[in-house]
């Protein structure tokens, strides 16, 4: 009886729990699946809503596009679900229905609104790095999912730089009425490799496979004080094991195995870990066979390749000299040299006895391709014709490699564009390409304005003014409707000056105009330039005490220049695109002006010399902060030996200057770890004379010690100074003495160490480390090249477009002759680096 009893019990709570289940239908956010009992339209008699959200029905019908009245099936409540997620206004969904008639429901939603999020703070670090948090604005939705992903962001940024263990909380605080997200971030340390133990490895030492984990080690770290530090980041060392890898495979192992055997923490909190390495067999090149070439002989395909019959097969460089589109000695880079653009080279190894690989090199040359037209897309004031003329790609040429190198060179050097970039459109038509230049065009005009102190005790306040047109068009000047705000467009370079101070004035203009040639890209420069300067001092008079030794400066005086040059500047293209010769001729007339009472006395003097320079730089990935590279300048600064054109004039040969000039400058830059790089430098001059009994005027000497600033130096004459930290400028307490008024052969040697801290496109911060040494002499007899006044030191430096260069060095003198004085001297570096 009990158990009857029993069983009717479970009967009608069965029963019940159907006809709950019949009256209501349940859809989570996980499946989206909506209970398939709805298979035939109904009638939604009304709508509901319920649970945590502020959303009346109203809003919620017009948003999952259901209203009191409609017809539905499962496939429209399914639609109404997708719609609601889509707003990304709810965290939670859910939807339940209850049955009226045989034909009519009544919808429920219950929903749970997305929190609002007012404000983000990210405790630990800096949220401005995280692009997932940068966009989330006041007011904003967020979800658990959005929180996941950026906490994700967070952790794989630093779990990338060895914060392998790092913590991060989330909370949401509602403060002031305002929702407040709160990422707590704990760092924690970072997780050094104290132990790599290397096990399997034979043929290649320990030592070797650390040197070759390059991504492993710590980028910078000062060999002397710190040893070689390790970081624990995966993705870091997977890289070095493929480093591993091709070390083996260049050495004939093909078979190599290199993998990550096991992974443990030390007492330090460091980890330690164990690289296995299956070593295999050593292979050799066998015979070589090319299938299918026709344009190449198989003889000068064998010369390219390098490798012979019996060699170390050499993997990786193997595959360098076949397929290596950069690489201008390789196979590949031959064939699209020479138009091939659709060739197909495959490489296919077969494996003989002994442990020798023949190589089978099968190409499918195809039809060479040329260059149907050359579009140019994205200058709207940048003339065509300026940029076509810096292009080595021409309609009806075989497409080159290397000339779409030398062209995207050319445009990047004009200095116009923030950037530059080709596409090529293949047209299987007529196996021919199209050719699009793509050029962003930036802001080359410039108004600069900046103070200073100078002279010799750096009393003088100095203001200087530059106005900079760096795309200045002249054909358009006296067409205003095309003036935009300038006439611009021709890539011709205006730029106008002028420096005030209490006793100097000075103003100029120079304007460039880079090709009067139609092929051949050679510019005009033409500049011109008016000084004044009150002489008040022997600082100032020192340029004509040679001439004027007994004149009294307690008179009123003035020293006038008027300045012209005309520069021809012309690329050596035959050479490469790197070498350039400058010639100049320039004409300097300097009058030198007493007042005695009511009286002026004038003397002039003129200075006409000719300039043969020979220059060239090479250096990536920019001239600002060179990895590699060098920098070769040869210049002959002459004049006319006017002491044998005016031999029986004595005045004539007085007021024409005379003398001869040779100056070689180098520099070489090799990159040494990441974002650090070497500069070797040197430099060595000499001026003579055509005649010894006529002297020299003191500013065509050369100078040594200290840093001078041209940007507050208030100079007529260009004096040669050349910069040696350190030292202050003309001192006497140089070990090795130098020549008050100036020498006539010099020498000079740099090493520096470079260090890049910050590289933005037009910003770059950087520190270096230096050591120098320098001499002049007033006499190439009495010189000694070796003898020099050394230095060394650190400093920083910061380039930005609008102003650039800024840095100070601090300098410490090896060879001084007063040891009382303070060691440790300041230099500001402004304008230009040394």
């Amino acid at each position: 009886m009990k158990r009857n009893i029993f069983l009717k019990i479970i009967f009608c709570l069965l029963m019940i729990i159907m006809q709950v289940q019949q009256g209501y239908s349940f859809m989570k956010k996980e499946n989206f699946n909506v209970t398939r009992n709805l298979n035939s339209n109904l009638v939604v008699k009304s709508v509901h809503v319920m649970g945590k959200t502020k959303y009346d029905s109203h809003f919620i019908s017009d948003l999952s596009g259901i209203y009191s009245g409609d017809l539905i099936d499962s496939y429209g409540i399914d639609n109404a679900i997708q719609k609601l997620w889509k707003s990304n206004l709810f965290r939670n969904i859910s939807i339940y229905k209850k049955d009226i008639s045989q034909n009519e429901i009544d919808l429920f939603f219950e929903l749970e609104d997305l929190i609002e999020i007012h404000e983000v703070k990210v405790i630990g670090t800096r949220k401005e790095q995280f692009p997932n948090i940068k966009k989330i604005k006041s007011g904003d939705k967020i979800s658990d999912d959005l929180i996941q992903t950026i906490k994700n962001d967070i952790q794989e940024y630093y779990i990338k730089k060895g914060y392998n263990e790092i913590n991060i909380r989330n909370e949401i605080i509602r403060e002031n009425n305002k929702n407040r997200l709160y990422l707590f971030v704990d760092k924690g340390k970072k997780i050094g490799i104290e132990k790599i133990l290397f096990e399997g490895n034979h043929v290649v030492k320990d030592k070797e496979l650390l040197n070759l984990m390059i991504k492993t080690k710590k980028s910078f770290y000062i060999p002397i004080i710190e040893k070689s530090i390790y970081l624990f980041v995966q993705e870091n060392i997977v890289k070095d094991l493929k480093n591993i890898a091709d070390k083996y495979q260049s050495m004939g192992f093909i078979d190599i195995q290199v993998f990550l055997d096991s992974v443990w923490k030390e007492k330090s909190g460091n980890y330690g870990i164990k690289i296995k390495v299956i070593e295999g067999n050593r292979y050799y090149l066998g015979n070589v066979y090319f299938l299918g070439n026709k344009k190449l002989k198989t003889n000068y395909l064998k010369n390219i390749l390098f490798y012979k019959k019996g060699d170390i097969y050499n993997k990786i460089e193997i595959e360098k000299n076949i397929l290596n589109a950069y690489f201008p000695s390789s196979i590949l880079y031959t064939y699209l040299d020479l138009g091939y653009l659709f060739v197909n080279i495959i490489p296919i190894e077969k494996r003989v006895i002994d442990h020798k690989i023949d190589l089978e090199i099968k190409i499918k040359e195809n039809q060479p391709v040329y260059i149907n037209k050359v579009e140019i897309l994205g200058n709207s004031i940048t003339k065509d014709n300026v940029i076509r003329r810096e292009l080595k790609t021409y309609p009806g040429d075989l497409i080159s490699p290397k000339k779409l190198k030398y062209s995207l060179l050319n445009l990047e050097n004009l200095n116009l564009f923030e950037k530059v970039y080709s596409e090529i459109r293949p047209n299987k038509e007529n196996s021919s390409v199209d050719i699009e230049w793509h050029v962003v065009e930036k802001n080359t005009n410039e108004f600069q304005f900046h103070g200073g102190f100078g002279g010799k005790d750096m009393k003088k306040i100095i203001g200087n003014f530059k106005l900079n047109f760096g795309n200045f068009s002249s054909k358009n000047f006296f067409q205003w409707k095309l003036w935009n705000p300038i006439p611009q467009g021709e890539g011709q370079k205006l730029v106008i000056f002028s420096q005030l101070g209490k006793d100097f004035t000075s103003y100029g203009f120079s304007f460039t105009e880079p090709w009067i040639e139609k092929t051949n890209p050679t510019s005009l420069i033409l500049k011109g330039d008016y000084s004044i300067k009150k002489i008040k001092n022997e600082e100032d008079f020192y340029f004509l005490s040679q001439i004027y030794k007994n004149a009294k400066i307690e008179d009123k005086q003035f020293l006038e220049k008027i300045g012209t040059s005309v520069n021809l500047n012309k690329f050596l293209t035959f050479l490469d695109p790197y070498s350039k010769i400058l010639t100049s001729i320039d004409y300097d007339k300097f009058i030198y002006n007493i007042k005695k009472i009511d009286l002026y006395q004038k003397h002039r003097f003129h200075n006409l010399s000719f300039l043969i320079s020979l220059q060239r730089l090479s250096t990536e990935p920019d001239i600002i902060f060179p990895f590699s590279g060098s920098k070769i300048q040869l210049n002959s600064i002459f004049t006319l030996p006017y002491s044998m054109i005016f031999k029986d004039n004595n005045e004539n040969k007085m007021k024409w200057m005379e003398y001869y000039k040779l100056k070689i400058i180098f520099s070489w830059y090799k990159k040494i770890i990441k974002n650090m790089a070497l500069k070797i430098g040197g430099e060595f001059g000499y001026l003579g004379q055509y005649d010894d009994s006529k002297e020299l005027f003191p500013f065509q000497k050369f100078y040594i010690g200290g840093v001078q600033n041209n940007l507050f130096e208030s100079k007529l004459e260009n004096r040669d100074h050349i910069p040696l930290r350190g030292y202050p400028f003309l001192t006497k307490d140089f070990r090795y003495s130098i020549p008050n008024y100036g020498g006539v052969i010099y020498n000079k040697l740099i090493l520096e160490m470079r260090y890049l801290i910050k590289d933005f496109s037009n910003f770059k911060i950087w520190t270096i480390f230096f050591m120098e040494g320098g001499n002049v002499g007033d006499s190439y007899k009495n010189f000694h090249p070796l003898t020099m006044n050394k230095s060394f030191g650190f400093g920083f430096r910061l380039f930005w477009n609008p102003i650039g260069f800024i840095g100070v060095d601090f300098g410490y003198p090896l060879d001084i002759a007063n040891k009382t004085q303070s060691k440790w001297r300041t230099h500001f570096i402004i304008g230009k680096d040394l």
